[in-house]
């Protein structure tokens, strides 16, 4: 038997804006209704996530509408995704990079 495994990328909460933390907050909290995933322009609907405790989230790599995500979200995904992870799990105990921009929030 061979056990698959994949890659978690881990990268700062401060990689995202304040607008997108707070979106996938309320995205956790108020799920947007199945009929929502016939608009592929509402990434909100489309995202595969979780909440990692207090401390950030924990999103799919593969999440479709990606081309609609804000600017943000959109480049650390690109980023996770070109080192070869398949999750992106947002930590605001994880150091900034220099690859990506900081919001300050």
């Amino acid at each position: 038997m061979t056990l698959e495994t994949k890659i978690l990328a881990c990268l700062s909460t401060a990689h995202l804006s304040a607008e997108v933390a707070a979106e996938l907050d309320a995205i956790l909290a108020y799920p947007p209704p199945l009929a929502a995933r016939l608009n592929p322009a509402l990434w909100q609907a489309h995202i595969l996530m979780d909440r990692w405790l207090d401390y950030g989230w924990f999103i799919w790599i593969g999440s479709p509408a990606r081309a609609h995500m804000p600017d943000s979200l959109k480049a650390c995904l690109d980023l996770a995704e070109a080192s070869g992870a398949a999750w992106l799990q947002f930590d605001r105990d994880c150091a900034p990079i220099a690859e990506l921009p900081v919001y300050d929030w």
